[in-house]
């Protein structure tokens, strides 16, 4: 359970963790967190996403393996985190943050695109922070979808005097 669990995380933020923003710098120096980072166990289950597909613990009498889709919890869900003692409540290893400089932003939401994800605009206007990006084009003829999944789009920048970020996907 636990190695299924693991591979699934690691392939939903391997797109996360290979975001190229374009070879320009970003506003804010918004970079992905990098590694090493492990999201914690009761964090994930506890934020799950709407549509996405995840491994039944209970499972079903007569079925070896049992799996289920999300119903009930929002289509995404964002974190702002700027303290050690938020960032310990998600992560159970993350790199070096000097939160007295730098923030982290959470942003989960539900895909079946394998793609690595872009950045496409960063702006700030009012305390809120709003972020659009895509998923980078496939290649023709090639098949890049899975089942649907909680994508992690996890975000490093300077910090900011925020209340809200707002993420848009671009199609």
């Amino acid at each position: 359970m636990k190695k299924h669990f693991l591979i699934i995380t690691l392939t939903a933020c391997i797109p996360v963790l290979l975001c190229t923003f374009t070879g320009c710098a970003q506003p804010f120096n918004v970079r992905g967190i990098g590694l090493p980072f492990e999201f914690r166990e009761d964090f994930l289950k506890a934020n799950r996403t709407y549509g996405a597909l995840y491994w039944n613990e209970i499972g079903h009498p007569g079925y070896a393996q049992s799996y289920e889709w999300d119903e009930t919890s929002p289509e995404f869900r964002t974190f702002i985190i700027a303290e050690k003692t938020r960032m310990d409540e998600v992560f159970s290893v993350y790199p070096g943050i000097d939160f007295k400089k730098e923030m982290v932003i959470v942003h989960l939401y539900t895909s079946s695109s394998t793609r690595e994800t872009k950045i496409t605009n960063i702006t700030l206007n009012n305390k809120i922070l709003k972020i659009e990006f895509k998923r980078a084009k496939g290649k023709p003829f090639h098949k890049d979808e899975s089942s649907p999944r909680t994508v992690f789009l996890v975000l490093r920048m300077d910090k900011l005097d925020i209340d809200t970020v707002e993420f848009n996907r671009i199609r």
